[in-house]
């Protein structure tokens, strides 16, 4: 499994969790309010859940998203065999409304294009979360059509909104290289890697 870089923007560092991040993961995400509009956050969040949680599994791509050196949240994606990820993200509630869930997200979509190498991204918003379907617009997704999804936090499955983004739309959204140079540029970072530089 590749090792998550660290990505700048102009307001936040989007790092990998460290298990050092559990007490403030489970303050921010242990809300009710955070919790009930991700899928896989159980409410309550207890400490040992959350260990487990900050550990990335085969084919997660999974950063912390910190402001002024402080974690307020989560970005990332499963890579699914045919290349095709699946987006999701998350705030603490009083980051909510500041733009910084577009701001990481989109970081993290051009570099599963590029770094990645991804053919598609999807996600999905529970409905009652129209914040959610505002943040996906904004990143050039399109909504494709409705799905059930469980929500742990909640405990029964919750009407979604999926979206989709091609690889050829984002080209044109991000101004992203070729599909050709983002994979040779993969190709060179492997073999730096075997050269030990």
């Amino acid at each position: 499994m590749a090792q998550t870089p660290v990505l700048s923007t102009a307001r936040l560092t989007l790092r990998p969790f460290r298990l050092g991040d559990a007490s403030r993961f489970v303050a921010l995400a242990g809300n009710l309010a955070v919790a009930r509009m991700t899928s896989d956050i159980p409410h309550p969040l207890y400490i040992w859940q959350c260990r487990r949680w900050l550990r990335q599994a085969r084919g997660e791509v999974r950063f912390a998203v910190e402001h002024e050196d402080q974690l307020i949240g989560g970005v990332g994606y499963f890579c699914h065999r045919t290349r095709v990820g699946e987006l999701g993200f998350w705030l603490g509630q009083d980051y909510w409304g500041h733009g910084f869930a577009t701001e990481a997200a989109r970081a993290v979509v051009t570099y599963g294009f590029t770094a990645g190498n991804l053919e598609a991204l999807t996600s999905a918003n529970f409905i009652d979360n129209p914040s959610s379907a505002r943040i996906l617009t904004k990143l050039g997704f399109n909504a494709n059509g409705r799905m059930r999804t469980f929500s742990i936090a909640r405990g029964h499955e919750i009407d979604c909104t999926t979206w989709r983004l091609e690889r050829e739309a984002a080209q044109v959204i991000y101004r992203l290289p070729p599909e050709s140079e983002a994979a040779a540029g993969g190709w060179m970072r492997l073999f730096a890697r075997i050269a030990g530089r």
